[in-house]
């Protein structure tokens, strides 16, 4: 071996292998611009933690943890005592590639949002030790492709047939190619009237999915999704309990919108069970419930396998947990637009 090719391999070998340094974790509460309105309750803030990790070389590292209830998430508190822990026990790991990172935070699957922020930090010094995007990390672990442009949706919540109908105009007009609206509320005549009024501003131009939040039961889902056909509707989301995955199955079978499974995911088995009751044709990932964009991806594979399309979204989270889920879109061959444009719906990210 001669002295220059060892002299590489070395230097490559220090450049892309670090040490946990420092981990420290800061709060944060940003404000709706309006109330979140789902089926389920009303939002008003949206709470979590930005994680700083140092390594020894003086880098640092940016992740964000932010539970929300709903998704399977541990509570503020859980993810605020993960991440002091987190200060104890991590420091001096050392981390050369995306199997040292899962191997270190696999005692923290229980707290998925408190996983992903570590996990989104570890990944940016890992960026930065190897010199490649997050995306190309991903991807190299994929096909080794990473898309250079990923088409995303804009939402509208449940909101008067009138705001959503002036919601719709201004989406369009800025470029949005799909639109998701929120129904799944006590009123579905008031849900047929905004999805109505959204699809009368974007023509059949535009596709149109919706979310019910596991609003309906099977029954109601069943007619109230035929009376969403002539809308002509890309797909819904957990029309029924997450947990209902035999009545979600029914459900597909019984009409002809395709079913998005969202709630009813929230880690790698409950995927799994999905697949095995044939309950949905698409398959909705949020990185922040599922413990970050690793464990992600890996989900995204396994659907991809059962032959099921994927969307990637967020929780609403802050812009440096949806920059990673971008990141993730952009590493998978993705046809669908992802919900990756929620930033708008809080005042300041």
């Amino acid at each position: 071996m001669t002295f220059n090719l060892l002299f590489n391999l070395l230097y490559l070998t220090f450049s892309v292998t670090f040490l946990i340094k420092s981990i420290q974790f800061y709060p944060y509460r940003f404000a709706f611009r309006e109330p979140w309105r789902t089926a389920r309750e009303t939002l008003y803030y949206r709470e979590g933690w930005i994680v700083e990790i140092g390594d020894n070389a003086l880098r640092t590292g940016l992740g964000e943890a932010a539970p929300l209830d709903g998704f399977g998430m541990e509570s503020l508190v859980e993810t605020e005592f993960v991440l002091k822990e987190s200060g104890r026990s991590l420091i001096n790991t050392e981390i050369r590639n995306l199997n040292d990172i899962e191997n270190a935070l696999i005692k923290y699957d229980r707290s998925p949002a408190a996983k992903h922020g570590l996990e989104l930090a570890l990944l940016h010094l890992l960026s930065q030790a190897q010199g490649l995007s997050v995306s190309q990390i991903l991807a190299n672990s994929i096909s080794g492709e990473i898309r250079d442009f990923v088409p995303i949706n804009a939402v509208i919540g449940a909101i008067s047939p009138e705001r959503a109908a002036m919601k719709a105009k201004e989406y369009i007009d800025r470029g949005y190619p799909c639109l998701k609206i929120k129904v799944g509320t006590e009123d579905f005549e008031a849900d047929l009237q905004r999805v109505w009024a959204v699809r009368s501003q974007g023509r059949n131009e535009i596709q149109i999915r919706v979310d019910a939040n596991q609003g309906w039961s099977v029954a109601a889902a069943i007619a109230n999704l035929e009376r969403l056909a002539f809308l002509n509707l890309e797909y819904v989301e957990q029309p029924v309990l997450a947990s209902d995955l035999g009545g979600m199955a029914e459900v597909r079978r019984s009409q002809s919108i395709p079913i998005a499974a969202d709630e009813s995911v929230n880690n790698l088995a409950q995927l799994q069970r999905v697949i095995e009751a044939q309950a949905a044709d698409i398959i909705i990932l949020k990185p922040m419930a599922l413990g970050g964009i690793i464990t992600a991806k890996h989900a995204a594979t396994l659907a991809f396998q059962a032959g099921l399309d994927v969307v990637i979204t967020t929780t609403i989270d802050g812009a440096i947990a949806r920059q990673a889920a971008f990141d993730l879109a952009a590493a998978l061959p993705i046809q669908r637009a992802c919900g990756l444009a929620t930033g708008d719906l809080l005042i300041e990210s």
